[in-house]
């Protein structure tokens, strides 16, 4: 739920509120909420077989928070939230959710896709807590690969690790919790889980809905630099179109050219302050380095607003914004994501269906270039590769009522994968939000999806709110504090 849970209403936790059916399947425990404030909810754990065709061999634990409604008469049909990455632990967000305005009425699910959460998570770390310098060479190392792959392979058959798998999970877990037809949420790559959840399970889900969307057929690193591109030149006409960014920052596009340029000759040198304890930290930037953390930069509407200063800042020699955001970027993705679990989804759904032949003409002119997309392949060759239905790579035929958002700015889900997505949903409805990315959200977004969930259909959904939605003013000066780098 990362773009609707932004801006949710407080609501009063009921203390009398009734507890499910299956509360005895489960213990009473608190998870970490907003400002990190402890959040009442049902814990526990569910096996699963490894190898779900064979049902021998290792089983592995799934870890399982449920927010029961706050009701004492909900409804039936749950939410069953999956989270992005591929490799973020959906529980690890669960409390963040604790005031969710359709939790009134409905239990919220949050269940860990196998490998990314304890007791049984396929974490191979990368980069040192205390060392920044460790997060800021490749992305994926051919040796960091072979050790993560030998490491985990002495414990894990790493090729059972697919998102149809997974989906068999949690459709398992939705019967042993005792809920029929669920509502799914998926967020950036939880929607390919939730699509691939639709396809396997129909007979299980009320409704989708799909923020962020991929569509089936996409190798999606195959796309970043393509999506990248078209993201950045849409902030830059952003400013040039804005009367007092555009006289602030006359020259974007050249200081932003300026930028790659000195990065090509060599890479920078830049103190910053270390985000763990604020002390001074000399690092050295590359071009792929800052390139890739603009990129995700771009993710957040309100920290690309800040981009032309940045720029324009390090264009005229201080790298030390500039550097603090990008570095900030690289080591939240690395803390984020379950490096084992993101290879083995990568690399049996998305890389063995990427044809090399394209790679030049998909990421010519972008500048991210081929980079990204050619180091993955080479750390794709290493991995262990699980098997996924041919069938699995075919947009979702289905009647099942879908909403989709797409933000009009986004670097990696742009507004053309989700039509690709609705074309054969018959009960769907593509929202894009105008001057939005792929993590903002709204009330008018929140709203919609609200009323689209409590009404179990699309049909007749008041979407004007979205032509007054307006653009993140560009920040013309540097503040006191930090960049946040997702917003």
């Amino acid at each position: 739920m990362a773009r609707i849970r932004l801006g949710l209403s407080v609501l009063a936790l009921a203390s009398c509120m009734s507890l499910p059916s299956f509360a005895a399947k489960l213990a009473p425990c608190k998870v970490p909420g907003k400002e990190k404030e402890p959040v009442a909810a049902l814990c526990g754990t569910y096996e699963v077989w490894e190898n779900r065709e064979a049902k021998a061999g290792r089983k592995i634990r799934l870890k399982i928070v449920v927010l029961p409604a706050l009701s004492a008469d909900p409804l039936p049909d749950a939410i069953f939230d999956f989270a992005g990455g591929p490799g973020e632990a959906d529980t690890t967000s669960a409390g963040s959710l604790a005031t969710y305005p359709l939790r009134r009425e409905r239990d919220l699910v949050f269940i860990d896709q196998r490998g990314t959460g304890e007791p049984d998570r396929l974490g191979c770390e990368h980069g040192g807590k205390d060392d920044l310098q460790s997060h800021l060479g490749e992305q994926f190392p051919l040796d960091a690969v072979r050790r993560c792959r030998d490491e985990l392979g002495k414990k894990y058959d790493l090729t059972r690790y697919t998102v149809a798998a997974a989906v068999d999970d949690f459709d398992e877990i939705r019967a042993w919790l005792g809920y029929g037809k669920v509502n799914l949420f998926g967020s950036s790559y939880g929607t390919r889980t939730a699509q691939i959840y639709l396809q396997r399970h129909p007979e299980s889900v009320r409704t989708v809905t799909l923020d962020g969307v991929i569509p089936m057929d996409e190798p999606v690193a195959l796309s970043h630099a393509a999506n990248g591109q078209r993201s950045l030149d849409l902030m830059l006409s952003g400013c040039e179109e804005d009367a007092a960014c555009h006289a602030k920052f006359p020259g974007g596009r050249q200081d932003f050219q300026a930028v790659m340029d000195r990065l090509s000759k060599s890479p920078v040198d830049v103190e910053i302050a270390s985000s763990d304890t604020g002390k001074p930290v000399r690092v050295r930037l590359s071009r792929q380095v800052v390139a890739d953390g603009i990129r995700m930069v771009l993710y957040s509407a309100k920290a690309s607003a800040a981009l032309p200063i940045l720029l324009h800042q390090a264009a005229a020699g201080d790298w030390k914004p500039l550097g603090q955001t990008v570095v900030a970027a690289r080591v939240e993705i690395d803390r984020m994501l379950t490096r084992g679990l993101f290879f083995s989804v990568t690399y049996a759904e998305d890389f063995p269906f990427i044809d090399p032949a394209e790679v030049a003409a998909r990421t010519a002119g972008s500048f991210l270039g081929d980079d990204r997309v050619r180091r993955q392949t080479a750390a794709c060759a290493l991995w262990p590769q699980g098997r996924v239905d041919p069938a699995q790579r075919q947009a979702i035929h289905s009647d099942v009522p879908v909403l989709l958002i797409s933000g009009e700015l986004d670097p990696v889900t742009p507004p053309d994968f989700g039509h690709r997505a609705a074309q054969y949903l018959t009960q769907s409805l593509l929202l894009v939000m105008p001057y939005a990315s792929h993590e903002d959200g709204s009330p008018c977004i929140r709203d919609l999806a609200d009323e689209f969930l409590r009404r179990g259909t699309a049909k007749g959904l008041d979407t004007s709110c979205l032509s007054q939605l307006k653009r993140t003013p560009f920040l013309l000066e540097l503040p006191k504090e930090a960049i946040k780098p997702f917003g």
